[in-house]
């Protein structure tokens, strides 16, 4: 993904197309957590019912009568947190990370996914059959662009969840949404004999789309509490310039449907097998709560590693066609894929690249997420 010139002062050093490569930073400590309210009177009936329950174990006499623990049940409100703390746990018991990394080498066996190629096709139809028995609802949006007087014919694919919140979900629906086409050029490769090769989109491309398919398989299985959106947007990575990038959301971005969730998440580029996702600064300036409950999503999972709170650079990416739509779309990118940068947009970006456990992090953060929202 390019990175904005209009942040030049943390983008680090140009390359030969106006976008600018960063080495990773030091990671810096993660920022505390605030709990949200009302999370102490659920931890406190937690530690209290296990103290009783070790208590019981070691001997400490009968069970006491029902009224005598009464004062343990949570004020109202912390039912409801509690019990999606549980829907959580359920929810990323159902995800597989092993399972999203076959769907990633699945993809890449079709071949290069750029538009007007068989691999695209190939892909595209898989994509649309596997959602079907899945969502609620699942439409095409075609369309064609024309590029340097070549018409190109694109597909996003749209899925959609109602949700098993009822009223109560109303106005917490969410988007979420990631690329699946592959760059036609592998512009950075060591070897110039290569750079008008396509690549082969283990990451920049499978990895988020791998991702959520199996949020779909989960989603199947246990409803989310709120309305979800899936979005597969195609032509991001054409190229090589900008003027040729994110067609696919560029276009959905025109076409808004009337039931589009105002708030998001874009994935891209999240299957490294060393995962560091800072907080990507477009994201921080347009919607820093929706970071904000994310990170959060990732610290309660204990997953800073791969969600520090650390300043990330500006990327440009499909989620800015949607923020100047108004929607509150984050960007979550690991920007910073092999040895200083070395394996993107190159041939070098290959499934053994990626890992299961990455695609199982990401996963477990969108649904610790989805869940919250529901509370």
């Amino acid at each position: 993904m390019p990175i904005s010139g209009s942040f030049a002062a943390v983008a680090g050093s140009e390359n030969g197309h106006g976008r600018r490569r960063r080495k990773r930073k030091h990671r810096a400590k993660p920022e505390p957590f605030s709990p949200p309210a009302g999370s102490g009177w659920a931890m406190t009936a937690v530690v209290a019912i296990a103290g009783y329950a070790l208590w019981t174990m070691l001997g400490g006499g009968a069970k006491p009568p029902e009224s005598s623990i009464q004062h343990l049940a949570p004020p109202p409100g912390v039912a409801a947190e509690v019990h999606n703390i549980a829907g959580s746990a359920a929810a990323r018991e159902q995800y597989s990370g092993d399972r999203a990394y076959e769907d990633l080498k699945r993809q890449v066996q079709f071949g290069p996914r750029v538009p007007n190629t068989p691999g695209h096709k190939k892909c595209l139809d898989y994509l649309v059959k596997a959602l079907r028995p899945l969502a609620d609802s699942v439409q095409r949006q075609d369309f064609s662009q024309g590029v340097r007087g070549r018409p190109l014919a694109m597909t996003n694919v749209v899925a959609r969840w109602k949700g098993s919140g009822g009223t109560r979900s109303a106005g917490k629906s969410v988007l979420l949404c990631g690329h699946w086409d592959t760059r036609p050029t592998a512009d950075y490769d060591s070897n110039p004999a290569n750079r008008a090769k396509p690549i082969p989109g283990a990451n920049d491309g499978a990895s988020e789309i791998a991702v959520l398919l199996e949020l779909a398989r989960v989603f199947k299985r246990v409803p989310p509490p709120v309305p979800v959106m899936v979005v597969f947007f195609d032509g991001e990575d054409y190229g090589p310039g900008i003027a040729d990038m994110f067609l696919g959301a560029n276009y959905f971005a025109a076409h808004l449907p009337a039931d589009v969730p105002r708030r998001g998440v874009l994935l891209d580029m999240i299957g490294d097998r060393d995962l560091v996702i800072p907080r990507e600064a477009y994201s921080m300036r347009t919607a820093p709560d929706v970071v904000a409950d994310v990170y959060g999503a990732a610290h309660r999972l204990k997953l800073d590693p791969s969600f520090p709170a650390e300043d990330g650079q500006p990327i440009e990416d499909d989620h800015l066609a949607l923020q100047r739509r108004g929607l509150k779309v984050i960007d979550l990118i690991d920007f910073s894929y092999g040895p200083g940068h070395s394996w993107w947009h190159t041939l070098d970006d290959t499934p053994d690249k990626c890992s299961p456990s990455s695609l199982k992090t990401v996963g477990d953060v969108m649904l610790e997420w989805i869940v919250a929202l529901g509370s």
